[in-house]
C-alpha cells in the first residue's frame, strides 16, 4: 500500500514540476511591416514579402499581440482608397519609417467617402510619422484623438478642395483632444480651400489640445491661418516656425489665431508663440499679415488673452 502511494505522489511532483518548467505564452514587444508600392495585400508583410496598402497593415496588425508596430515604407508612390482608422488595432504605439534615402508619397486623390483625412488615430494607438509625403487629401493628412504623438520631418501637400473637390479641408494635422504632442520641423506648403478657403489650416488644435509643441515648421501658401486653437486648449508652444504667403485679411484673422465658434466653447491659457518668422503677406500676396490674433463668431466674446507672443520677427 505505502509503495503504492508513493508512486502516486512521485507522480503528481512530477506532473507540477512539468507544469512550473513550460515556458509561458510571450507576448511579442514589437512587429516590423513592409511595403512598397509593387507590394500585394495578400502578402505578410515580411522583408520579402511586401504589402501594397496602409489597409492590408492594419488587418495584419489586428492579428498581432505585439505592443509596437513598426511600418517600413519603401519609395514610390502609394494610393490608398480609403481613409485609414486605427481603431481596432491592439498596438499602443505605431511608427513608420521611410526604407532608404527616398521620401516615399502617400497620395489621396483616389480615396472615396465623406470625410478623407490619409490617417485617423480614433482612439486607438499614438503615432510616430516621419520623413514620409503626403498630398492630394481633401480633408486633411492627420486626425489625432490620441495624445503622444510625433510629426516629424513631414511634407504636407495639396491638401484641401482646390486639388479635391467636394467637401471642405480642414488641417493637415487635426487636434481634437489630443495632447502632448511634438509637431517638428515639417512642411506644410498649399493647403487651400476655394470653397470656404478661411476652414483649412496647417494645424487646427481643438477640443481641449494642450501642451503640444509646434517647433521649426514652414507654412507656405495656407488660405486659413496656418495654426489655429480652439476651445480649451492650453499651454500650447508654437516656436520657431517661419511664415508665408498665408492667410486671409480680416480683423480677426492672422497667422496663429485662438478662435471661439459656439457660446458653449471655452477660451485656453497659457498658449505663446515665440521666436516665428513671418513674410506679413496674405496668402494673396498682399502686405499687412499679422503674427497672432483672436477671434469668434458673430455675438461671441473674443478670447483675447488665450494666446499670446513675443520675440517673433517680420522679415
Amino acid at each position: 500500500m505505502w509503495r503504492f502511494l508513493t508512486r502516486a505522489v512521485l507522480t503528481l511532483v512530477c506532473a507540477a514540476s512539468a507544469v512550473l518548467a513550460a515556458p509561458a505564452a510571450v507576448q511579442a514587444a514589437s512587429v516590423t511591416l513592409h511595403m512598397s508600392p509593387t507590394g500585394s495585400d495578400s502578402a505578410d508583410g515580411g522583408a520579402g514579402a511586401p504589402v501594397r496598402s496602409l489597409t492590408r497593415v492594419k488587418s495584419l496588425l489586428a492579428g498581432s499581440t505585439a505592443t509596437t508596430a513598426t511600418v517600413v515604407v519603401g519609395a514610390g508612390t502609394y494610393y490608398e482608397t480609403a481613409m485609414v482608422s486605427w481603431s481596432g488595432v491592439p498596438q499602443d504605439l505605431l511608427l513608420f519609417r521611410r526604407e532608404g534615402t527616398q521620401r516615399p508619397v502617400f497620395d489621396g486623390s483616389r480615396v472615396t467617402g465623406t470625410t478623407r483625412y490619409w490617417m485617423n488615430t480614433a482612439g486607438g494607438p499614438r503615432l510616430d510619422v516621419r520623413e514620409l509625403t503626403v498630398r492630394n487629401y481633401r480633408t486633411g493628412a492627420l486626425r489625432l484623438d490620441t495624445s503622444g504623438n510625433t510629426v516629424r520631418n513631414m511634407i504636407f501637400e495639396r491638401i484641401g478642395n482646390k486639388y479635391v473637390p467636394d467637401g471642405s479641408g480642414f488641417a493637415a494635422v487635426h487636434l481634437l483632444g489630443s495632447d502632448d504632442n511634438a509637431i517638428v520641423n515639417n512642411i506644410m506648403r498649399d493647403l487651400e480651400n476655394t470653397d470656404c478657403p478661411g476652414c483649412v489650416h496647417g494645424v487646427y488644435a481643438a477640443t481641449g489640445s494642450s501642451r503640444n509643441l509646434l517647433r521649426g515648421n514652414t507654412f507656405s501658401r495656407v488660405t486659413g491661418d496656418p495654426v489655429r486653437l480652439r476651445n480649451g486648449t492650453d499651454d500650447n508652444l508654437v516656436e520657431d516656425n517661419t511664415f508665408t504667403d498665408s492667410g486671409l485679411p480680416g480683423t480677426d484673422r492672422a497667422l496663429i489665431t485662438f478662435w471661439r465658434f459656439t457660446a458653449a466653447e471655452t477660451c485656453g491659457t497659457g498658449n505663446r508663440a515665440v521666436g516665428n518668422t513671418y513674410d506679413g503677406r496674405f496668402h494673396t500676396g498682399a502686405s499687412g499679415q499679422r503674427i497672432i490674433g483672436s477671434g469668434a463668431e458673430d455675438g461671441l466674446a473674443k478670447c483675447s488673452s488665450a494666446l499670446t507672443g513675443s520675440g517673433n520677427v517680420l522679415s
